[in-house]
């Protein structure tokens, strides 16, 4: 307590000495740092008779609103006497007074009092029947629930009313007055704390999930989270009971119906609701006693004091909000002669109210252990006043004549007991009652008094400490700083996510924009692909989740068009749909029964295996960590990409199965051929000669005559193994002198081939180039005068294009086609497989096609037949090896090492028979490919039905061969 004795006078006079005033309550307000910790203040009490109080509270409010703290100036002209409106009052100056952008501070238990009290006075004002009496609009739901609380039932009837009439309340921040509900400052306070977690919470989770999932994840995961921000905004400003920020009111000996008592205790809990309902049911205060106790009203402003300094006590809690470390001022109240002696009663209620608390920290008759002496002993003592009694509350008052302030200050000075001991059996309690004692002493301080003369002197020496300054970290708009750098982070996650990555971690954006990586199956890499990408991932789900040992393949090819490619029908997708298709059914097929079970990943080259060596590094990585990969099939491109893609998996030593590579040196390395690579189609070399011997022999065409030139189309771009080395292949074969070599390096070249080659048009017209220029080809063909329907001869790679535009091929009056497909149904007549029956692929493709695509799907819809045969014993071959392993071995899982051994040195017994011919690879020196492979020589007729021409090589065991086969490969 500082007493202020000021002589009376005009206030100019008293303007100078005022300073040591302002100075000691600028000293009071300001609030420690951390390390020094957070005490109780002590009053600040002006003496004086005259008028200067009032001078002198305004120049203490224009002190503390020039600093930007927070203060109530409570002026002398309000008539009321009433703690409750004095608390309302105090309570809204407090939290209009913060600075800009920092949000007010929040009065929810003293709201909830307030409401609380005001229910029981409305209850006890209703007549004991019909309606209330009148009223304001806004106060027209309290009155409908005072009047349904009016009788106290024992059903729990008034406790689920009054918890209703609590949620339609609303949570409030602040008291209402003159009907409001302060819905936008509660709102405002939840967004300043909550909000800027919130929104790096959801910028993290949507960044996770964008590295994680897929971006349609992440979009998923940033709208949810808004939404639970905006809703949560929306939520907090509804109530309920039982919820955490109400329990203070359990643990709380005020406003209880019990006997009056200061000391007497009471027992606690009950919960929130239990204690509101014997609030509001509390009866009308009696008369006070002659002995001068205090009412039970005394009790019920106890318990508004009580809960405004809790509610200050956690605005200034040092807790991870923010605002509570920007609140470097503590919290003060100006008080002159308010009402009719409410200001002093105010300062005794809150005196009282602190000294109390530090009484019942301890429940009463309560002995400490040994343990909890020995704790107490070695704690600073103002640690232990600080955690159980702060409260930043600093009250200065100006309220009259220096005696009365005496008076006061004497009857709020803190008088410590002193223990008389008995014996020694009571030594232990009177220690601990002398800590209770000294505890209370540190904590209110014997005297509090700050002595402050300003009766003498010109206040010249007045001390002014130095403003303590808000922490930088501790700035409104750091927090929002923060979550907009964690924001902005995520949504360049999300944003490199998008760019970089398809599908997180495994599929990524290649340089010309295409997705490459691998996949389970489970991201679509075209709209064709995407029903038999869909099969795949539902088997390997299936995989996974039968809990049985399973291998698992990698499957390498080009799963995406070009994305500079305007034509659609430039890059044909009719390959590689078979090819999965094949894969589905051979997968299927086996899972159905066979031990261990296969999962099959799909990892796309991107268009023209453009990116093939870096998806076979991730294949490489992939291998050393998951040793269920036993091999990698596909390499269906014979491109330069594609010999450094099966360079970089003979360096992990995994098992290779090619396709539909032809190129003769597919998997030649400096010392030969890769041990590695295992290929199923028959190379360049061998598929040349048959060509050029059919072309020779006059098996093309309807005459039978022998035809003794050709003109060779073929592309010489440097990247395409295939269509270079087939052409000299067949020019080999044919004879170079019988050969005219038209080459192109671009599509576009390809018309004006054709129109050189119809000058002077060979009988024969050798197509050796790719599917993808195949259209152009044809079409100029159709469209040039070149003596005559033409027979055109095509290698195994216009497969593709067949399979899409058979009916138109046939159709073309001015063109004959033939080719060389890997595989054909056709093919398993018995005119070239005897007896033998159809191989099942063929059984089972029909009904996968129906149902990936439908009956009535169009033809460039369709998977191309000879691609899946490809396909489907690609993975039978590795079927194959892991099931004979895997019994061999008692059920011991099969490794890379142990299928590369098993097709390196095949077992002894009958030969397994693939929808391609036998599969039994060769030795390495020739390229591990399969002796004898068929070669089949396929028309298409004008209805676009193909017909089995010619078939060369060993198809199934027993093959008839065509008599025309020559010598070597019958």
């Amino acid at each position: 307590m500082a007493a202020e004795r000021v002589e009376q006078g005009a206030p100019p006079h008293g303007d100078a000495r005022s300073r040591q005033l302002v100075a000691v309550l600028r000293q009071m307000r300001r609030r420690p740092a951390f390390r020094a910790g957070d005490r109780l203040r002590p009053l600040l009490l002006a003496a004086d008779a005259g008028a200067w109080q009032d001078w002198a509270a305004d120049r203490l409010a224009a002190d503390c609103r020039s600093d930007g703290g927070l203060y109530a100036r409570v002026h002398a002209e309000r008539p009321s006497s009433d703690i409750a409106d004095l608390l309302r009052d105090i309570a809204h100056q407090l939290s209009e007074s913060g600075p800009r952008m920092e949000p007010p501070l929040r009065f929810q238990l003293l709201s909830m009092a307030l409401w609380l009290q005001s229910l029981r006075a409305k209850r006890l004002q209703l007549p004991a029947s019909g309606s209330p009496p009148p009223h304001p609009p806004h106060e027209a739901d309290d009155w409908e629930l005072a009047a349904r609380l009016r009788e106290r039932a024992a059903d729990g009837t008034p406790r689920r009313v009054l918890a209703a009439g609590i949620r339609l309340r609303r949570q409030r921040v602040l008291p209402g007055r003159g009907g409001q509900r302060d819905k936008l400052a509660s709102v405002l306070t939840y967004l300043e704390q909550a909000a800027p977690i919130g929104v790096a919470v959801v910028a993290l989770i949507s960044a996770t999930a964008a590295s994680t999932l897929d971006l349609a994840a992440a979009m998923v995961t940033a709208m949810a989270g808004a939404a639970a921000i905006a809703g949560q905004a929306g939520i907090i400003t509804w109530d309920w009971a039982g919820r955490r920020r109400y329990r203070w009111f359990a643990r709380q000996r005020y406003g209880r119906n019990l006997p009056p008592g200061p000391h007497r205790p009471e027992p606690l809990g009950g919960g929130f609701l239990a204690f509101a309902v014997d609030l509001v049911y509390r009866p009308a205060p009696p008369a006070p006693g002659p002995d001068g106790r205090p009412g039970p009203e005394d009790d019920l402003d106890k318990l508004l004091i009580a809960a405004f300094l809790e509610d200050l006590r956690q605005g200034y809690r040092r807790s991870w909000r923010r605002v509570t470390w920007a609140r470097v001022r503590y919290p003060t109240v100006i008080l002159d002669a308010y009402g009719d002696g409410v200001a002093r009663r105010f300062i005794e209620l809150v005196e009282q109210v602190r000294a109390e608390r530090l009484e019942t920290s301890r429940p009463p008759g309560a002995v400490l252990s040994e343990r909890e002496l020995r704790e107490r002993d070695r704690m600073r003592p103002e640690r232990v006043s600080a955690r159980i009694a702060f409260d930043p509350l600093v009250i200065a008052a100006c309220l009259g004549p220096a005696e009365e302030v005496r008076r006061l200050a004497e009857q709020v000075r803190v008088h410590p007991t002193r223990a008389e001991l008995a014996d020694l059996g009571e030594v232990r309690q009177a220690y601990s009652d002398y800590w209770d004692d000294r505890r209370r002493a540190i904590a209110l301080g014997y005297a509090r008094d700050v002595p402050v003369d300003l009766s003498a002197g010109d206040g010249r020496s007045a001390h002014r400490l130095p403003a303590r300054r808000r922490p930088w970290l501790a700035h409104p708009v750091m927090p929002w700083l923060v979550a907009g750098t964690v924001l902005a982070a995520s949504v360049g996650v999300i944003v490199v996510q998008s760019v970089r990555y398809c599908d997180p971690r495994t599929v990524w954006h290649a340089a010309n924009g295409e997705c490459v990586g691998i996949t389970d199956g489970s991201y679509p890499f075209s709209r064709r692909l995407a029903g038999v990408q869909d099969r795949i991932e539902k088997l390997n789900r299936d995989v996974i989740a039968s809990g049985k040992p399973y291998v698992t393949l990698v499957f390498l090819t080009a799963l995406t068009n070009d994305p500079a490619t305007k034509n659609p029908q430039a890059d044909l997708q009719a390959g590689v749909h078979g090819e999965l298709a094949g894969l589905a059914i051979a997968q299927q097929r086996h899972n159905d029964g066979g031990q261990p079970l296969l999962r099959i990943l799909l990892a796309n080259a991107g268009s023209r295996f453009r990116y093939a060596p870096e998806v076979a590094e991730r294949i490489r990585e992939l291998a050393v960590r998951d040793r269920t990969i036993v091999g990698v099939g596909g390499f269906g491109h014979s491109r330069r990409k594609t010999q450094e893609a099966i360079e970089v998996l003979s360096r992990a030593a995994l098992p290779m199965i090619g396709t539909t590579n032809t190129y003769d040196d597919t998997g030649r390395q400096r010392g030969g051929f890769s041990p590695y690579f295992f290929r199923l189609a028959p190379p360049n070399a061998r598929l040349a000669a048959l060509a050029a011997h059919w072309a020779k022999s006059g098996r093309l065409g309807t005459t039978g005559q022998p035809v003794t030139r050709a003109d060779v189309f073929y592309d010489a771009a440097p990247d395409d193994l295939y269509s270079s080395n087939l052409a000299q292949d067949f020019a080999r074969e044919f004879g170079r002198g019988n050969v005219r070599m038209l080459p192109y390096t671009d599509a576009v070249q390809v018309p004006a081939r054709v129109q050189e080659a119809c000058a002077d048009p060979a009988p024969v017209l050798y197509y050796a180039g790719r599917s993808d220029e195949f259209r152009s080809f044809i079409n100029r063909l159709a469209n040039t005068s070149c003596g005559g329907r033409r027979i055109v001869l095509a290698g195994d790679e216009v497969t593709k294009y067949v399979s899409d535009n058979s009916v138109e091929i046939g159709s073309t009056d001015s063109i004959r086609l033939y080719y060389t497909p890997l595989a054909a149904r056709e093919a398993w007549e018995p005119k070239w497989v005897g007896d033998e029956p159809l191989q099942v692929f063929y059984s089972a493709f029909g009904p996968l096609l129906e149902d990936l695509v439908g009956e009535d799907a169009p033809a460039n819809e369709r998977p191309s037949m000879t691609h899946a045969a490809l396909g489907y014993d690609a993975a039978r071959t590795i079927i194959g090896i892991t099931e004979r392993i895997y019994g061999d071995q008692a059920g011991t899982l099969p490794t890379a090492a142990a299928v590369l051994a098993a097709l390196t040195e095949p077992y002894e017994g009958a030969q397994p028979q693939g929808a391609t011919g036998l599969l039994r690879f060769g030795p390495r020196s020739q390229g591990h490919q399969v002796p004898d492979k068929p070669v089949l020589l396929m028309s298409v007729r004008p209805d676009g039905t193909q017909q089995a021409v010619a078939v060369c090589g060993r198809l199934v065991n027993g093959a008839v061969q065509d008599e025309g086969c020559p010598a070597g490969t019958r």
